[in-house]
């Protein structure tokens, strides 16, 4: 049971920073509506459970293999690159319906589950602090350990990511100043993170 609330605590602490994520469930909430959103998140904790849980069952070979963890730092560069050039220049605000539009729940799920992918970070931290919770003497890595340790990761990364689509719900009245606005705050997130993998990566 401690392992399943660690899961949701640690879970908790790297989901409510703005992120990758949290930032794409945002903007669907803005243009898709706020149930949209919820579908988005279920996506990207279903992908997390499974990264929690690799991360679990590789985290003694991560440990002893530091140059695999910078190898996910190195991908994740152009990816946020890549993203916050496209938010910048070329992605649009559209106004949003008074209505909000039918989507297929199915495409926003895997659309959840294709971001949470993209977060290439995600493996290093829990990596990091599955080892952490072994070197303390509480993750031993059996099944049931396992489980409760990612289905915490699960419920923490949900928990989160709805908290983002019902502030951004509330905060936006779906205009297109506010969805550019959005647009560019996490285009300057994603560059963010970006210069910090180059800066982290050059000391």
């Amino acid at each position: 049971m401690i392992l399943f609330f660690a899961g949701i605590a640690l879970s908790l602490a790297g989901s409510l920073p703005p992120g990758l994520i949290s930032l794409s469930v945002a903007q669907t909430a803005i243009f898709r509506g706020f149930w949209s959103a919820i579908i988005v998140a279920s996506g990207a904790a279903f992908a997390e459970f499974f990264q929690a849980w690799a991360a679990v069952v590789f985290a003694d070979w991560f440990m002893a293999n530091p140059v695999a963890a910078k190898g996910f730092q190195i991908a994740a560069i152009p990816v946020f690159l890549g993203l916050a050039v496209y938010l910048w220049f070329f992605a649009r605000a559209p106004r949003a319906p008074e209505v909000e539009l039918p989507v297929a729940p199915l495409r926003q799920f895997v659309r959840g589950i294709v971001i949470s992918v993209f977060n290439l970070l995600a493996i290093p931290y829990w990596v990091a602090y599955a080892g952490w919770l072994r070197l303390n003497g509480w993750l031993q890595g059996g099944l049931s350990q396992t489980l409760s340790f990612a289905g915490g990761v699960t419920i923490g990364t949900m928990g989160a990511l709805i908290l983002y689509a019902w502030l951004a719900t509330e905060m936006t009245k779906r205009s297109d100043l506010v969805a550019k606005v959005v647009n560019r705050f996490v285009a300057l997130i994603f560059l963010g993170l970006a210069l910090k993998l180059v800066v982290d990566l050059a000391w």
